[in-house]
C-alpha cells in the first residue's frame, strides 16, 4: 500500500502556517502544529465530541452579561461591563475553547498596579464567565482557574486618611470644587451623596445639620437621583465648626458642573483632576488622593476624638460597626501615643495604690 503523501503548508506573512478542512481553518507556529489541530478536529468530529458552538470571548461575553448579571445594581453592572471590556483587546477575538493559560497570564499582566479589590472582582467575574461557558458546552476548561496563571496581588488597603498638610491645602486653596471636598472631608459624605446636595434645602444652618436624603448613581455618564443605598444612609450629620464658614450664605448646589447643572460622571472626574492640579500648584509638588480618602479621614477624625462607635456609625451611614473597624478606622500615631499614655497612667495609679497599701501595712 503506497504511503500517503506528506502535506506541506506555506508560511504566512505573520510567520504561522495554515491548513483547511471543510469550512474551518487551523493555524500553528509550525506545520506540525497546524496539522495536529486539524487532525484533532477531525477526530472529535468523528467521535461526536465537538463543542456545541464555537464563539469568541467577546461574542459570548456580550450575550452572557445581560443574561447572568441582569439583576445587579446599575453601578455593579457597569463595573462588570468595564471589567469585561478589559478582556476584549487581549483575548476578545480568541475562541473560548482556545484561550490558554498563557493568554490568562497576559490578561493579568495588564492588571499590574491595580488595587487588590479590583483584581479580585475581575478574577471572580472571569471565572464565572468561563464556568458558564463550560456548562453551555462552549469550552472544556476554565483557564482562569489554573494555578500557573494567578493574578497579581495588587496593593491592599489603598484608601487612607489624609495628612495634615493635605487638609491644610484643602482648607486654604480656593477652587469651585472646594466646598464639595470640604463636605466630604468634614461630614463624611460619599461622592454620590454630595453631588445632589443643595443649600439651603439640605444644609440646615439653623439646626446645624446636613440632611442626607438622596444620592446620585450613574447610568453610563448621566446622573440619576435615587435614595441612599441603605436605610442607614438616610441621616443627619452635624455641621462642625471647620465646615460652617464655607456654608454660610451658600445658595444652590454645592457641587454644580461648569454649566450649573448636576455633574455627570465625566464632569466629576474633570473637576477632580482640576482640583488636584490646583492643590499641586499651591504645594509645589504633586498632590494626589481619591474622593473616598476624604471619607476615611472623617471616620478617623471621629475615632481620634473618642466618638462612640454607635454614633460614628450613624454619622457615617453604616448599620454595621465591622465596616468601620475593618476599613475606615485608621489608627494614627497620635491615637497610639494617647493609648500608651492611658496605659501608663493606669499603671502609675496601680503602683501608687500598691505603695500606699504597703505603707499602711507597716
Amino acid at each position: 500500500m503506497p504511503r500517503a503523501k506528506k502535506q506541506h503548508l506555506k508560511r504566512r506573512p505573520d510567520g504561522r502556517f495554515r491548513c483547511k478542512y471543510k469550512d474551518r481553518e487551523f493555524y500553528g507556529n509550525t506545520e506540525a502544529e497546524a496539522l495536529m489541530l486539524r487532525d484533532e478536529y477531525i477526530r472529535q468530529e468523528s467521535a461526536g465530541t465537538l463543542l456545541r458552538q464555537r464563539m469568541t470571548v467577546k461574542q459570548y461575553a456580550l450575550e452572557w452579561l445581560p443574561i447572568h448579571k441582569a439583576k445587579v445594581s446599575p453601578k455593579c453592572y457597569n463595573d462588570y461591563a468595564t471589567q469585561l471590556e478589559k478582556l476584549f483587546p487581549l483575548i476578545g477575538e480568541k475562541e473560548l475553547s482556545s484561550v490558554s493559560v498563557d493568554d490568562v497570564a497576559q490578561v493579568w499582566n495588564a492588571f499590574s498596579g491595580l488595587s487588590a479589590s479590583t483584581i479580585k472582582r475581575a478574577r471572580m467575574l472571569y471565572i464565572s464567565l468561563f464556568d458558564t461557558a463550560i456548562e453551555n458546552e462552549l469550552c472544556r476548561k476554565n483557564p482562569f482557574k489554573s494555578k500557573f496563571a494567578q493574578p497579581p496581588k495588587g496593593p491592599a488597603g489603598s484608601h487612607r486618611p489624609l495628612t495634615d498638610e493635605e487638609v491644610r491645602l484643602i482648607r486654604t486653596v480656593p477652587h469651585r470644587f472646594q466646598l464639595a471636598v470640604l463636605i466630604m472631608l468634614y461630614a463624611g459624605l460619599r461622592r454620590g451623596e454630595v453631588l445632589p446636595l443643595s443649600a439651603p434645602g439640605d444644609v440646615d444652618l439653623k439646626q446645624n445639620l446636613i440632611h442626607v436624603t438622596k444620592a446620585v448613581r450613574f447610568t453610563g455618564n448621566q446622573p440619576e437621583v435615587v435614595s441612599p443605598k441603605t436605610s442607614a444612609g438616610l441621616r443627619d450629620v452635624p455641621i462642625f465648626s471647620a465646615l460652617r464658614p464655607f456654608l454660610v450664605g451658600r445658595i444652590g448646589m454645592v457641587a454644580p458642573s461648569a454649566s450649573g447643572k448636576m455633574m455627570s460622571d465625566v464632569a466629576f472626574r474633570r473637576a477632580w483632576d482640576s482640583y488636584l492640579l490646583a492643590l499641586s500648584r499651591a504645594a509645589g509638588h504633586p498632590v494626589s488622593f481619591r474622593p473616598h480618602d476624604l471619607r476615611h479621614t472623617f471616620c478617623t477624625m471621629l475615632r481620634d476624638a473618642g466618638v462612640e462607635m454607635k454614633q460614628a456609625m450613624i454619622w457615617m451611614g453604616h448599620s454595621d460597626e465591622k465596616m468601620i473597624l475593618k476599613i475606615y478606622d485608621h489608627v494614627r500615631d497620635s491615637r497610639t501615643r494617647a493609648s500608651v499614655n492611658q496605659v501608663e497612667k493606669l499603671l502609675k495609679s496601680q503602683d501608687e495604690i500598691r505603695n500606699s497599701n504597703q505603707a499602711s501595712a507597716l
